[in-house]
């Protein structure tokens, strides 16, 4: 057996997925949640144990535990196929596609070479003990340092260089990873970092992408900036990495949000006080690429910001993006006295972060905090600003409970009518919608709102969703194919796809004897298809289960009836507009024998 197939054998669908997504059971064997992939209220994800399947029927998503570990953590097959054999207790053998590694596969190698190297010289090198000195001053211990892999870089121009040589990589794919880079005179190549404590940037997986190296020197025009990060690469991409991200899922899943702060030693820092469901945006707004991750796992975001403008600045910007894909925002305020960032809240007292980060406020309410601080709202000048400034904010917010809550505590701050406020947020250019940055129109429909209305369009009278529903009723109720082998055709399904697939479901069903008590006449139809069916098949045999569930086998019957007659009208219909055109054409052609027969097939399908 293949450990892909032992692996499937030994967990099961809905504890795999239940580590990840809180489940609500949903019949016999079956289970509903909101789906990670996409923005709901109302779960549209389903699980099936028995099929050992899941499908989202709100963004169409679907397959088996190992697609979903590759969906909800960004890895790719091995690498999910890894993680899961762990779980089960297989042992899965080293997967090579081709007898040689690709350029990406070798890049991923030259990071991990490169992460161990810093982290030797870190260990016990002489040349490495000013990063110690930093590091016992930062009051990181040696658990952290393994955790986050730190390590250093030495004050030379080429040693890790000459260590990638030595050990055959090519000094142009050393240059086209960004671990080093061209010298400005002359061949040869540089490290890129020098001088540096060294913190690796992973991916969601916890594979090390990138580094970014924090000055241990003095900073002047030769040494360059105070933290200096890798380029752009073949697999570091600045817009997709969130610092920290590998450490925190478990964390999130368990608090049910996640903590975004500035800094990458701030992420360090929080999990020194115990506080581990962190990230780091690396002093950038967060983008949009970032925010999906998030949204796989949390729809709760604790913003923390620097105290200074440009700290909050660059967090306002995520926020707006935030805002625009439904998640519920949060703000940790830092007192002045507890110090600027995360990293020196630690560092006075851990206990304080913890507290923190237990007692946030919602982001309408830090606006309001802050935007009253240094106002006088006795003054009518000082309360047309500060009220501009609010509206302006809950022009933001999409649920109306929402805007209703913030517009009555501004009024009552204000001492303002709520009727006058309503007037105000209805008046451009607070109502008007601005695009490309999450924002929504007062009046415009939530992205919720839009997806059901979109989903309600959608009729199921088409032929192939009929179809597909049939079908999927036929592999889960086998007991009425005899009934509908004598009233179905399958001439009447016009869908190649399907016709295939009702094909097999005979031919399946005619193998066995029925009166045949053997084990193997009792397999299900679904688990003797099962090796044919498409994946398509396999989300109409989900949506079909969710149909049916709870429903008497009566029930069932007549939907299976109603939706084989609204097949048979629509194919009827097709046909009958085929042969009008049909009769059309040998009318303008003057083929009267044609003519003669299209008239008579006509008038029998009209009868029927």
């Amino acid at each position: 057996m293949e450990s892909k197939d032992e692996i499937k054998q030994k967990l099961d669908v809905a504890e795999v997925i239940g580590g990840y997504l809180q489940l609500k059971p949903a019949g016999s064997g079956s289970f509903k949640a909101v789906c990670p992939f996409h923005s709901e209220k109302t779960p549209s994800f389903y699980i099936s144990q028995e099929k050992q399947i899941w499908h989202c029927f709100g963004c169409d998503k679907g397959g088996d535990i190992i697609s979903f570990v590759m969906d909800i953590e960004g890895i790719d097959f091995k690498q999910a196929l890894r993680q899961l054999g762990q779980k089960a207790g297989v042992e899965v053998p080293d997967y090579k596609p081709d007898e040689s590694k690709d350029e990406k596969d070798i890049v991923y190698d030259l990071h991990e070479l490169a992460g161990k190297f810093y982290q030797k010289i870190l260990d016990g090198h002489e040349l490495g003990e000013s990063a110690r000195k930093y590091i016992i001053e930062r009051g990181i211990d040696g658990q952290l340092l393994k955790k986050f892999r730190l390590g250093v870089a030495l004050d030379r121009w080429t040693s890790l260089c000459e260590f990638l040589q030595k050990r055959g990589i090519s000094e142009s794919l050393i240059i086209k990873s960004g671990l080093a880079k061209q010298k400005q005179s002359g061949d040869g190549a540089i490290d890129r970092f020098r001088n540096r404590l060294m913190i690796p940037l992973c991916d969601a997986s916890g594979r090390i992408v990138g580094f970014t190296g924090r000055l241990l020197g003095v900073q002047d025009d030769k040494s360059g900036p105070k933290y200096l990060n890798s380029p752009e690469t073949l697999i570091y991409h600045k817009s997709d990495v969130l610092y920290g991200l590998h450490l925190a899922k478990k964390a999130v899943r368990q608090e049910k949000s996640i903590i975004i702060v500035e800094g990458n030693l701030d992420v360090v820092a929080s999990h020194k006080a115990g506080v581990e469901n962190v990230v780091a945006s690396s002093g950038t707004a967060l983008t949009e690429s970032q925010l999906r991750q998030l949204k796989k796992i949390t729809n709760k975001l604790l913003f923390c910001f620097d105290s200074d403008a440009a700290g909050f600045a660059a967090a306002q910007r995520g926020i707006r993006l935030a805002q625009g894909m439904d998640f519920n925002i949060q703000v940790i305020s830092i007192p002045d006295n507890f110090g600027k960032d995360p990293d020196d809240v630690v560092k006075n007292n851990p206990e304080s972060w913890k507290n923190l980060t237990q007692n946030p406020i919602h982001i309408m309410q830090y606006y309001i905090n802050n935007g009253s601080k240094s106002l006088n709202l006795a003054d009518v000048e000082s309360k047309k600003k500060f009220v501009k400034n609010i509206l302006s904010e809950i022009a933001y917010l999409h649920d109306q409970v929402g805007r209703e809550h913030w517009l009555q505590q501004l009024a009552d701050m204000s001492r303002t009518e709520i009727s006058v406020l309503r007037n105000i947020l209805r008046t451009p250019p607070l109502n008007s919608t601005i695009s490309g940055n999450g924002r929504s129109s007062s009046v415009s429909p939530s992205v919720t709102e839009l997806s059901r209305e979109v989903k309600k369009s959608k009729t199921t009278s088409r032929p192939d969703n009929v179809t597909s529903i049939i079908i999927g009723i036929l592999i889960n109720f086998e007991e009425f194919i005899p009934e509908v082998l004598n009233n179905l055709s399958e001439n009447e399904i016009t869908d190649q796809k399907w016709r295939e697939v009702y094909k097999k479901i005979i031919l399946a069903y005619n193998q066995v004897d029925l009166s045949d008590s053997t084990p193997k006449s009792k397999i299900p139809l679904y688990i003797r298809l099962q090796d044919q069916l498409s994946e398509e098949v396999r989300r109409a045999l989900l949506k079909t289960e969710e149909l049916t569930n709870g429903m008497s086998e009566k029930s069932v019957r007549e939907e299976l009836n109603r939706h084989i007659e609204i097949l048979r009208s629509a194919t009827q219909k097709e046909r009958r507009r085929i042969l009008e055109a049909d009769i059309r054409q040998a009318e303008m052609s003057g083929n009267k024998e044609k003519l003669q027969d299209l008239l008579k097939e006509y008038k029998k399908l009209l009868s029927n």
